[in-house]
């Protein structure tokens, strides 16, 4: 009964503290800027701004927030990647199923599934994270396997995925697969995005799928 009053307190609290959030412009949605920002990294042959975007979770799913923060650490030199148990969530599935990640920039949190921005102070007062850990770009590359991932994502340009580009022929496997989900999704803004990066690479499944028969 004490904990059920608990809970029902602590998500009143959040609720009021998240509405004045957005009120006082301390909780904003990501902008254009910050995706644009993303835009000249990219993972699977696409910019990360479209795997933030558009490749969310479906209501209800687990948000994949390890592998979206990581994405975006990638794309800002000088944020923090975060890792820890979040309150809602606990109090939603279980201590056992509370951990979250996050990227910290300067006094702004960036949630990858919530895809808004928040300043710090407010995010930890409604999501009270705890066993926080925090890695900087040289504490991710401090093994050389993690130093080898980061340098490979963030090294890949968009010559790299253009004709003989050395990430050329991995659009054989990757591509198709994200264009039946921009199709499937019925996006538009997805499916035109998506369109104007392949043509800018010149995709060409066709072709490449012949020039892979001949390897």
């Amino acid at each position: 009964m004490f904990e059920a009053i608990k809970k029902q307190l602590y998500f009143m609290k959040a609720d009021l503290l998240f509405y004045k959030g957005l009120l006082n412009k301390k909780i904003v949605q990501f902008d254009d800027e910050f995706y644009e920002k993303m835009s000249h990294t990219y993972f699977n042959g696409i910019p990360i701004s479209m795997h933030i975007k558009y490749l969310k979770p479906l209501p209800g799913m687990p948000g994949g927030c390890f592998d979206r923060s990581l994405f975006m650490f990638f794309c800002f030199p000088n944020a923090i990647l975060c890792r820890g148990d979040i309150k809602d969530i606990e109090l939603k599935g279980g201590k056992e199923n509370a951990g979250h990640g996050w990227i910290e920039i300067d006094n702004y949190v960036y949630d990858p599934t919530l895809l808004e921005r928040f300043d710090k102070d407010l995010y930890y007062s409604i999501y009270m994270p705890s066993n926080i850990v925090r890695y900087t770009k040289e504490d991710y590359c401090s093994t050389p396997q993690q130093k080898a991932y980061y340098d490979d994502i963030t090294q890949t340009t968009i010559a790299d995925l253009q004709k003989e580009g050395k990430k050329r022929m991995s659009l054989t496997t990757t591509m198709p697969l994200i264009r039946g989900i921009a199709e499937h999704s019925g996006n538009q803004d997805f499916i035109r995005e998506l369109n104007e990066h392949l043509l800018l690479i010149k995709y060409d499944e066709q072709h490449l799928t012949k020039k892979l028969d001949y390897i």
